[in-house]
C-alpha cells in the first residue's frame, strides 16, 4: 500500500500539545510524524485489544469524560 497524506484536526488540552511538541523536538521528528507514529501504533494497539474499554481498561472511564465528543448523545 502507498502512503497518503490527509490532514486531520485535534482538539487537545494545551499542555499536552506543548509536551509532545517537546517530545517530538528530542526526539528530532516533526509533530506530524510523531502523530503519524503514534496513531499506527496505538491503531494496531486498539485492533488487538478489540475496543476501546479493553484497550484501555479502568481508565477508559477518565479518558471518555476527557475525549467525549458532545455533538454525540452517547459520547
Amino acid at each position: 500500500m502507498g502512503e497518503w497524506k490527509m490532514n486531520v484536526t485535534l482538539r487537545m488540552r494545551g499542555n499536552l500539545r506543548t509536551e509532545i511538541n517537546q517530545f517530538a523536538e528530542r526526539e528530532k521528528r516533526s509533530l506530524s510524524n510523531l502523530a503519524s507514529i503514534l496513531l499506527e501504533w496505538s491503531f494496531e494497539e486498539l485492533k488487538s485489544s478489540g475496543s476501546t474499554t479493553k484497550l484501555l481498561g479502568r481508565s477508559a472511564k477518565r479518558f471518555n469524560t476527557l475525549t467525549r465528543d458532545k455533538r454525540l448523545r452517547n459520547g
